[in-house]
């Protein structure tokens, strides 16, 4: 019996043996430390998305149809000369309207679609096209050129701030100095303001046909760097 429990111990000792690389390993993993930074500006919006439409109800779907397909038809014709405004035809949409059960008329509406980076040149275009056609909303943004320039400044700016948080970090842990394990640069983190309502670009359509004031304001373009350092001790 003694011999047994001699033998099992002698078998299950070597499992409990201490490895100094099983320590090493476990030092490495404990001398790393992950963090983030961020870089961000407020950035001039220079691109104006507007969104118009022409709206009408009528009894008979075909006179409606004809109808805004007329206005819509006035509206492109007066962008052919604008070469710094980009137009676009957007959805056409048909439902009727019911009283009782029953239908009483239809109502239709057709969107249509300017950009631009001119916002002068839109302002006076928003203005012509009240004639006929309703504001639904007006959305500033950074165009994408404008953008990537920007983007490419904060990257520098993070990685910069980057390094003198890991400096500071090893100094203040006692290490020697750092050695970089992986890293992330997060980009397309831009908080752009909330686009005029469609009821608000109504009441701007309705008090006037002349050209609504339009102020660009700001957007927040946002860089992240984030990563995890070895710290190097001697």
């Amino acid at each position: 019996m003694k011999k047994r429990l001699g033998l099992l111990l002698l078998c299950v000792a070597p499992l409990s043996v201490w490895s100094p690389l099983a320590s090493a390993d476990k030092d490495k993993v404990e001398d790393q430390v992950n963090f983030q930074v961020e870089a961000g500006r407020d950035v001039d919006n220079d691109r104006v998305v507007a969104i118009l439409s022409a709206t009408a109800e009528n009894r008979d779907p075909a006179k409606l149809a004809e109808q805004i397909n007329t206005d819509m038809h006035w509206a492109v014709q007066q962008m052919k000369n604008q070469t710094a405004i980009k137009t676009q035809s957007g959805s056409y949409q048909t439902y009727p309207v019911y009283d009782d059960k029953k239908i009483v008329r239809w109502r239709g509406r057709q969107d249509l679609q300017l950009e631009s980076g001119d916002v002068d040149v839109l302002s006076k275009v928003l203005g012509d096209l009240q004639e006929r056609l309703q504001i639904q909303s007006l959305q500033f943004s950074v165009s994408p050129e404008k953008l990537a320039t920007v983007e490419s400044a904060l990257i520098e700016e993070a990685l910069a701030a980057f390094r003198k948080r890991a400096t500071l970090i090893s100094r203040s842990l006692d290490a020697g100095d750092y050695g970089l394990v992986d890293m992330s640069i997060h980009t397309g983190g831009v908080r752009q303001p909330i686009p005029m309502r469609a009821e608000a670009a109504s009441l701007v359509s309705r008090a006037s046909l002349s050209a609504p004031t339009i102020e660009q304001g700001t957007s927040r373009v946002n860089v992240q760097v984030s990563g995890r350092i070895q710290l190097q001790r001697d």
